[in-house]
């Protein structure tokens, strides 16, 4: 925990469901509290997101874990959100909301059946839950359900939980057969159902882990391949990946020029065609023999406003 800060991550998760055993789970929790008290208490600056992965709804550690999470955030302990694993449906997501809402309300003052949201196009009246919740998506019933998962609002993110994914799936681990194919045909569907989910509810997709951290070549080619298909981010699991993948899916210079490049165009012709008395600007520009279009341009400038928030991070760390 200690090293999270020098690393230099985006976002930290810190991890009380697999990666602490069941006759430990309590001593990490006490583990985690006193950790983020510390840091209050040394008004310790935290540049990254932090995250709780807790318990399932149906373990008998959710409760406890749920509370923590409630004390830190209440306490200004620095944690942006909760992570639960094995979410499946909607319900899951209202239930854990409800909660959420329950730990908030004093315990003579039953919480609301319902909070009402314009921000969501299903018929329902879902839960708000006061903590941010990231689901991850790691079921067949989990991605079978992944718009109606994206589409509450508690939910921040979606994260791919592929190794527990490709278990439910009946996958052959590479290692197992010899193979070195590291190209997930075998996730195609369900990596691409979750981005699809994402996008239409303009929720954030996080891509899986890589489990052979000394495979560097593996690990870049998975990260360029999750980048083409539009995700946000990746989890790790070894800090010598954070480098690359900072590397990755940031906008390379290239990247960042060609957008200015266009957006520059756009504006030129739009003026151009504004001052001239030929009439009005058809919508469309040519850029180095391209057809440029409105799309191309709001493309453009959501990648320039992602090279400006990264160098902000990297200035501000």
């Amino acid at each position: 925990m200690t090293a999270s800060g020098y690393m230099k991550p985006d976002a930290v998760m810190f991890d009380l469901e697999d990666g602490v055993g069941p006759d430990r789970k309590e001593e990490a929790r006490e583990n985690l509290l006193q950790f983020f008290q510390n840091k209050k208490v040394a008004s310790s600056p935290q540049d990254y997101f932090g995250m709780v992965r807790i318990n399932r709804v149906d373990t008998p550690w959710f409760k406890e874990d749920a509370s923590m999470v409630m004390k830190m955030m209440e306490g200004e302990m620095n944690v942006d959100g909760v992570v639960l694993p094995k979410i499946e449906g909607w319900k899951d997501v209202d239930s854990i909301s409800q909660h959420f809402l329950d730990l908030c309300n004093d315990a003579s003052t039953p919480s609301p059946t319902s909070v009402p949201t314009q921000s969501n196009k299903d018929e329902r009246s879902p839960m708000v839950s006061p903590v941010p919740i990231w689901a991850m998506m790691e079921t067949p019933r989990a991605i079978l359900s992944a718009l109606e998962i994206a589409g509450h609002p508690s939910i921040q993110g979606l994260i791919l939980g592929t190794n527990d994914l490709s278990k439910e799936l009946r996958l052959r681990p590479a290692a197992a057969t010899g193979s070195s194919n590291t190209t997930r045909e075998g996730l195609y569907t369900s990596l691409q159902t979750t981005i699809l989910a994402a996008r239409a509810h303009d929720k954030l997709v996080i891509d899986g882990v890589y489990n052979n951290f000394r495979d560097e070549e593996g690990f870049r080619r998975e990260c360029i391949q999750g980048k083409e298909w539009g995700m946000d981010g990746k989890t790790l699991i070894h800090p010598n990946q954070i480098s690359a993948t900072n590397q990755i899916l940031a906008p390379s210079a290239e990247e960042v020029e060609y957008a200015r490049r266009v957006v520059a165009c756009w504006e030129e012709e739009s003026n151009t065609t504004a001052d001239s008395k030929s009439g009005s600007f058809t919508g469309v520009a040519v850029l180095d023999g391209m057809m440029i279009e409105l799309l191309h341009v709001e493309t453009a400038r959501r990648l320039l406003e992602q090279a400006e928030r990264i160098e902000w991070m990297d200035k501000s760390r």
